[in-house]
């Protein structure tokens, strides 16, 4: 009895599962856990195609993964040849690219590789335009299935496809750059499109793939997760950032997406070249809006840290009459956790500085000896602790062992209403953040998404130290001053507009 030859062993794996076609099909492609898991799931996606079941899936990946190359070029051509009868509509944020990818498509079913895996399935002569018996379309905006009626049809975002319908409908990255992203034009046309063009050309049934870096929170993906959440279709959303936010099946906390393609180093370098907005947006799948929601971007203000040799320098350059340090605590460490964090507020003269912002995730011996190290670090007059799980230990150790001056703070659970609270501060334009200071990037961006982004610690431990001041904790009346000169201000304006009449 003759045994399979390897070869025939994985062409037989390569008809069954999309990964194993694209690893025969072209042998260089690099694989991971998470080009295995999004190929497991179009496998499942085109399944729920051809029983109708009206599949929607979102997926959400940082550049340069392997998505395009496995979704947008791999996957028609693996469908048709799985289902030769199969229609697709396959569209881009350009015509030209959209075109390019059709080019791919055909060339990996003209290749030998894909005829022992699918020989059923075959192309015509190039740039046959009519259609008599015999012959079929073929050039680059479609091609059709030999001896059988599936196609293959492509085009860019906002273009037309009348004329057509599909039983899968795929979209790849309908956004071309930011500057497309950031406008409200542009959105629009494209959410009408959708609407109006690409669903209506929908078969009964059939499924819609969207894959694509978030640029804005307002894109396609959101103005559809947005009609979801308002009782639309329910969508699938796979979501991969390019760092790990938290633990997931197949990796830790701070862990690449796949390290053979770009490691932690690499990424950091990248996050450092592209800016937080971008990193947030491209590559970590979590886009907020340029101006920031609660936090806008735009209010903040900014100083130069005065040269000094140690605090007592420090706040006579800042004129400082009052240090505030906030903390809001984590339990423990476990991957499952939010991180600690604190922040340090300098009072002045109509203005508040945040000196300082620290944040990671500690075991609570760590977090004793953080507490510790940023008092005799800032040398603050008031130490604020978030009264909850381990913030309530660490305001009993250190009262009992330290001199440090310590005020237990009870919040409510509402931390948007907390948010809002101190936003007229902040949108006054009396909050500076320090120039060339590390973490001011990371600190901007988290109070920018806030309230959804993953973590809000930050955004906590500001407010419940800017929370206290502009209540009246010590903040020598700056917020009441700044109303003050802004009621004088108007007053003026309307005496004035009365003299001149």
């Amino acid at each position: 009895m003759r045994l399979p030859s390897l070869d025939m062993i994985r062409v037989a794996k390569a008809r069954r599962r999309l990964i194993d076609f694209t690893t025969y099909t072209y042998p260089n492609y690099l694989v991971g856990w998470f080009q295995q898991e999004v190929a497991a799931k179009l496998d499942q996606f085109l399944d729920d195609v051809i029983a109708r079941r009206s599949p929607r899936l979102m997926l959400f990946a940082p550049p340069r993964s392997g998505k395009s190359e496995l979704v947008s070029r791999r996957f028609p051509s693996y469908a048709l040849g799985k289902h030769p009868d199969l229609t697709m509509i396959a569209t881009s944020y350009s015509g030209e690219l959209a075109s390019r990818l059709n080019r791919d498509v055909q060339r990996i079913i003209d290749d030998e590789a894909y005829g022992r895996v699918f020989p059923g399935t075959s192309l015509g002569g190039a740039n046959v335009r009519t259609v008599a018996q015999g012959n079929y379309l073929r050039n680059s905006d479609i091609f059709e299935v030999v001896g059988h009626r599936g196609s293959y049809r492509s085009a860019g975002v906002q273009g037309s496809v009348t004329g057509m319908g599909s039983e899968v409908f795929l979209i790849d990255d309908p956004v071309k750059d930011a500057i497309e992203a950031d406008s409200a034009t542009y959105r629009e046309r494209a959410w009408e499109w959708y609407r109006s063009v690409a669903y209506t050309r929908l078969a009964p049934g059939g499924g819609i793939l969207l894959i694509m870096t978030r640029w804005h929170e307002d894109d396609l993906a959101g103005r559809i997760l947005q009609a979801q959440k308002d009782g639309g279709e329910k969508w699938e959303v796979v979501r991969y950032p390019a760092i790990a936010e938290q633990e997931e099946p197949h990796r830790k906390e701070g862990e690449a997406l796949h390290r053979d393609r770009y490691d932690e180093k690499a990424l950091e370098r990248i996050k450092l070249a592209v800016g937080s907005r971008v990193w947030s947006a491209l590559y970590q799948q979590r886009p907020a809006a340029a101006e920031g929601g609660i936090f806008k971007r735009q209010h903040w203000r900014h100083f130069k840290v005065p040269p000094h040799a140690n605090m007592a320098e420090l706040r006579a350059a800042l004129q400082l009459s009052r240090v505030v340090q906030a903390w809001d605590t984590a339990f423990k460490k476990g991957q499952d956790n939010d991180p600690s964090s604190c922040t340090t507020i300098g009072v002045a003269p109509s203005r508040y500085y945040i000196l300082d912002s620290w944040t990671h995730k500690v075991e609570y011996p760590e977090l004793k000896r953080a507490a510790i190290d940023h008092h005799a670090k800032w040398q603050p007059d008031l130490v604020l602790v978030e009264d909850k799980a381990s913030g309530q230990s660490l305001v009993q150790e250190l009262s009992r062992e330290t001199r440090i001056p310590l005020l237990a703070v009870g919040v409510d659970s509402d931390k948007v209403a907390r948010a809002n609270a101190v936003t007229p501060v902040h949108e006054a334009g009396l909050c500076y953040l320090p120039e060339g200071e590390p973490w001011v990037s990371d600190f901007v961006d988290e109070l920018a998404s806030f309230p959804t982004a993953p973590h809000d610690d930050r955004v906590d431990s500001f407010d419940l130290a800017l929370g206290y001041l502009t209540r009246g904790g010590g903040a020598m009346g700056i917020w009441e001053w700044y109303k003050e000169q802004a009621a004088e201000a108007e007053a003026t304006a309307k005496q004035a507009a009365l003299g001149g009449r």
